[in-house]
């Protein structure tokens, strides 16, 4: 009997998309979005729908989130939303392991994206999510960690208070050989430790309380004696560590690893489903227009095919040496 068995494909799906389905329900007009207003009463609604969530459901949904649909525009009002509702995901699951006294900062610019908290316990967590079909498929490592931002983050609390910093991450964009990141994950002075969004789920799972995260936060020299590059020398400390190296660890990894590329999978659909119905659109379109529109059209879509290096170029001459 696995752990999520008893979940049929149909909810299944209901899960992969419950985040973009609870924007497009709560976001009738975008033309009309005011993020600095809207998106702290979006997340203020999703807070309350996800901690209605019992503990299974929400598990799973955590379990898989970290994946941007890949249909938003890039850099768009509905992708900042989407992230900040990972964000707040992430923050209820600080506060089910036993971080109560967490929460999302308002303040974006030199803050971190949510502060976990156990009474004068802070941990400072950055939520990373990204699209399934960027064009790398890891992201540069500038893009996951600044480590001197973390010192930052830290610097803001007392002392006495601050534990290290938690980078909260989707799978499937992890780095093949390590590298830089977990070099950084790994020296400590800060201690930044990074867990792929599978990893909170398992801590739920197993019951995995606030004080042994803050325990092997606080044990991170013993835990990585040296910096390494290695991400097999990180997993393996993480995992002795946190998890126990335990049976139960291997076989939820592998029952996850099964839901997250069915994931990818529905993810494929949504958009061949979406290039579909672009495609019957255009047709549907190229039928009411004359034959002077469909050549004008033919022009612009050839023009702009063979002109697209020349403009480019132009634009960089342009940018970088008329205006040096």
């Amino acid at each position: 009997m696995g752990y999520y068995t008893d979940i049929d494909i149909k909810e299944r799906i209901v899960s992969y998309d419950y985040i973009e389905n609870f924007i497009s329900d709560n976001v009738k007009d975008w033309s009309q979005w005011n993020k600095n207003l809207g998106t702290d009463e979006i997340e203020s609604l999703f807070s309350d729908a996800i901690q209605r969530m019992d503990n299974k459901e929400f598990e799973f949904l955590i379990l898989h989130c970290g994946y941007i649909p890949d249909y938003y525009g890039k850099d768009s009002s509905q992708e900042t939303l989407y992230s900040k509702l990972v964000e707040s995901l992430v923050c209820e699951w600080a506060k089910r392991v036993g971080f109560t006294e967490s929460f999302l900062q308002k303040q974006k610019s030199n803050k971190e994206d949510i502060t976990i908290k156990k009474g004068n316990k802070v941990i400072v967590c950055d939520a990373k999510s990204f699209r399934l079909g960027r064009s790398q498929a890891a992201p540069n490592v500038k893009d996951t960690i600044k480590k001197q931002a973390y010192s930052t983050w830290l610097a803001a609390y007392n002392s006495n208070c601050r534990i290290g910093g938690l980078t909260t991450f989707p799978s499937m964009h992890n780095w093949k050989k390590g590298g830089e990141a977990y070099l950084y994950y790994t020296e400590g002075d800060p201690a930044i430790m990074i867990l792929f969004y599978e990893h909170l789920s398992f801590i739920l799972n197993q019951s995995i309380g606030a004080d042994k995260i803050i325990e092997v936060l606080n044990n991170y020299n013993q835990v990585f004696t040296s910096p390494s590059r290695d991400q097999s020398i990180y997993w393996n400390g993480i995992i002795r560590e946190l998890f126990g190296n335990s049976k139960e660890y291997t076989s939820y990894m592998l029952e996850s690893k099964r839901y997250i590329k069915e994931k990818v999978l529905h993810a494929k659909n949504v958009i061949e489903k979406k290039l579909q119905q672009i495609d019957s659109d255009v047709d549907a379109y190229l039928n009411t227009i004359s034959d002077e529109e469909l050549r004008a059209i033919a022009k612009k879509a050839l023009y702009i095919n063979r002109a697209k290096e020349l403009h480019e170029q132009l634009n960089h001459i342009e940018e970088f040496r008329l205006n040096k």
